[in-house]
């Protein structure tokens, strides 16, 4: 019989418990392993996932504990990412990866030519923005506006002058952009992908072993020597993903320093605003308006109009995001990717904050809370024969499900299970804000159900957060022809306990509701098995017994979902997702929800625990890496978009520990634009 794995912290309380640029050419190069280390260098440690989870135990980290995290990361950071040279263009641009085993070394940098450089330095000061606001640290604004905003400004609003697409010296046959990433002359608001004087080595072309670049580019070294894969020009490149990026740093960067005394301060706002024009006026050329791109240009231009087109209706509930892609609105046979980044999540809500004047309604509460709480769940269900830690997750290469399962689990000892510094820690910045949306609207959680489906039967989701006491199930009885029961959710299976007449019965539970979509036939017999199927007549492993009783029927049943290994598809049971159960001729819809105060739970362990985690491999590696227990080269990688992230969960857990909500401290520099 096919095992069904629970959780670790679970165990023994469930009655079963015994989207890339160029895909191809991105794949390749994730899955490559590089030389590893240089001469005499040191092999990065293994993850001691044990120390880490000692941390964890402590319990959610302090205020005076964050500061002292937040503030050594962004030490870090300035020490050992920043470029400084003087007289250099670059002088204030972050680089997203350092080689820790080469530091000091012609190679120290690496840059991919068409990854996250410049996204990773823009999320980083927007970090600063919240680290500042949180902290009132001058380290935070000076690293800010004497460093980063002044390289940002100079690429955002002289593109027009320090770029031409007038040549391109990539090697023949490497990748030509299109439309959405493709410079175009005299535009501004262009930030190429890679931008520098040779003090960094191209990723690609150390792999390939080839002189010229991978993707179209300008190379002042063409034609020249160069085995060291020195990078001396630009990219001809951006994308709609970057000007994202870009967007929100625009953004939080000119609600800070528009009111500043400081004169100083009014004539970089003024850059900032002018920058964030661009770049919107740039994407129109390359695709059209985008809600971040919109935001952060209309804001400051004080423009009405384009600011109510950059965020969607505030009275919606939407549930849409990878989490239901892949467990519920899946096409059969299309895959699906596991989140890799967290990057919509904030788009959208510095979009609505911008939109709405820091007054956030709803439904923007409410997706933000299901994004932050949803999302990382895909990762612990890959994760069947171990406990997710708080804050990790995925790196950013090969998680797929396909028909609301996956091919293969963390259980099966292959694939890819390397962890990464991206949608953990970017999931925990988000994870705060939710907090603090709970707190300041208790009823957010709830509202999508109690305005749109009252009349569904809600069942609850019975899923405790390690350590975290169970709510006691609330869940209603309900009557169903000949079959009276209650339904409890948890998050592998269904739980269905009650009381049919006669010897025996049927239960149809549908994966839609108004009994619509795939579903499973559970047969109960007086003293016998419980049986069960779906609808394409495949028997579904389900677990639990019918009592031999004079009078009635008695059942107690647990039925797996789908994603749960080993089980065949009928259906899974979401957060907000609705379904349906019929008993003779009576159907009854019914509607899956965590209770508010397991949220709660979940998302504090996620951020308050999950700085603890990564505090712990901050010391144990002495930097954030890229990813861990990969191979020795991007493990030994030190990743800037780590950093800014956790700088960010860190600002943002400050003041949902002081009783403040980000959008507030936002609304302070805002007044609604009529």
């Amino acid at each position: 019989m096919t095992r069904i794995r629970a959780p670790r912290h679970l165990a023994g309380s469930l009655p079963w418990a015994s989207a890339a640029l160029v895909p191809s050419a991105i794949a390749a190069l994730m899955l490559a392993a590089l030389p590893a280390c240089a001469d005499g260098a040191a092999a990065p440690p293994r993850p001691d996932l044990a120390a880490w989870d000692a941390e964890a135990r402590k319990g959610p980290m302090t205020a005076g504990e964050t500061k002292d995290f937040m503030k050594r990361l962004a030490r870090y950071v300035f020490d050992h990412h920043l470029k400084k040279t003087e007289g250099s263009k670059q002088r204030g641009m972050v680089y997203e990866y350092l080689d820790t085993t080469r530091i000091g070394h012609f190679d120290q940098f690496v840059q991919g030519e068409a990854l996250d450089t410049m996204h990773d330095g823009a999320w980083l000061a927007a970090a600063l923005v919240n680290a500042y606001r949180a902290t009132a640290d001058p380290f935070y604004k000076d690293f800010l506006v004497k460093w980063q905003l002044p390289f940002y400004c100079l690429m955002l609003n002289h593109s027009d002058t320090l770029f031409s697409a007038g040549r391109n010296d990539a090697a023949p046959g490497a990748h030509e952009f299109g439309k959405e990433h493709r410079l175009i002359d005299g535009e501004k608001g262009f930030a190429p992908y890679w931008w520098d004087d040779g003090a960094s080595v191209s990723l690609e072309r150390r792999l390939k072993k080839q002189a010229l670049g991978a993707f179209a580019c300008v190379d002042n070294l063409a034609g020249k020597p160069n085995p060291q894969y020195l990078l001396d020009g630009y990219s001809l490149g951006c994308s709609n993903h970057m000007a994202q990026d870009l967007a929100v740093m625009l953004q939080a960067a000119w609600l800070l320093l528009k009111d500043s005394a400081s004169e100083d301060d009014k004539r970089l706002a003024s850059e900032v605003a002018e920058a964030a024009k661009n770049l919107y006026e740039s994407r129109l050329l390359h695709h059209g308006p985008i809600p971040a791109v919109t935001a952060a240009a209309a804001l400051p231009a004080g423009d009405a109009r384009r600011l109510a087109s950059a965020a969607g209706d505030a009275a919606d509930f939407p549930t849409a995001n990878h989490y239901t892609a892949a467990l519920y609105d899946f096409t059969p046979g299309q895959k699906r990717a596991l989140p890799a980044f967290a990057d919509d999540q904030q788009y959208r809500y510095c979009a609505a904050v911008a939109r709405f004047a820091g007054r956030l309604p709803p439904g923007v509460a409410f997706r933000t809370i299901y994004d932050a709480y949803t999302e990382p769940m895909l990762w612990r269900y890959f994760c069947d024969a171990s406990e997710v830690l708080p804050g990790l997750n995925r790196g950013e290469y090969g998680h797929e499900m396909a028909g609301g399962t996956f091919d293969y689990y963390e259980s099966d000892k292959k694939g890819v299970r390397f962890l990464g510094s991206r949608m953990g820690p970017q999931n925990m910045v988000t994870s705060a804000i939710a907090l603090q949306l709970l707190k300041a609207h208790p009823g957010a959680w709830a509202a999508r159900y109690e305005r749109k489906f009252p009349a569904d039967w809600r069942v609850f989701i019975i899923d405790p957060a390690p350590g975290a006491a169970a709510e006691p199930p609330r869940n209603e009885v309900q009557t169903l022809g000949p079959v009276t029961l209650s339904l409890t959710g948890t998050r592998y299976g269904l739980m269905l306990c009650g009381t049919a007449t006669g010897d025996q019965a049927a239960l149809r539970i549908y994966s839609r509701p108004d009994a619509k979509g795939t579903h499973a036939t559970i047969t109960l017999k007086k003293g016998g098995p419980i049986a069960a199927v779906n609808d394409k007549g495949e028997t579904l492993l389900v677990v639990g017994k019918c009592e031999a009783h004079a009078e009635r029927l008695p059942f107690d049943v647990f039925i797996p979902y789908t994603v749960a290994k080993g089980q065949k598809p009928w259906a899974n049971g979401i957060e907000h997702g609705r379904c349906s159960i019929q008993a003779g001729d009576a159907t009854r819809n019914f509607y899956l929800i965590s209770p508010p105060g397991q949220v709660k739970a979940w998302l504090e362990r996620e951020v308050g625990q999950g700085l603890r985690v990564w505090d712990a491999v901050f010391r144990q590696y002495g930097y954030v890496p890229t990813h861990m227990g990969r191979n020795a080269f991007w493990d030994g990688l030190s990743d800037c978009g780590g950093y800014a992230h956790l700088i960010s969960a860190g600002a943002e857990w400050l003041l949902y520990l002081e009783g403040k909500e980000d959008w507030e401290v936002h609304r302070a520099a805002l007044s609604p634009i009529e």
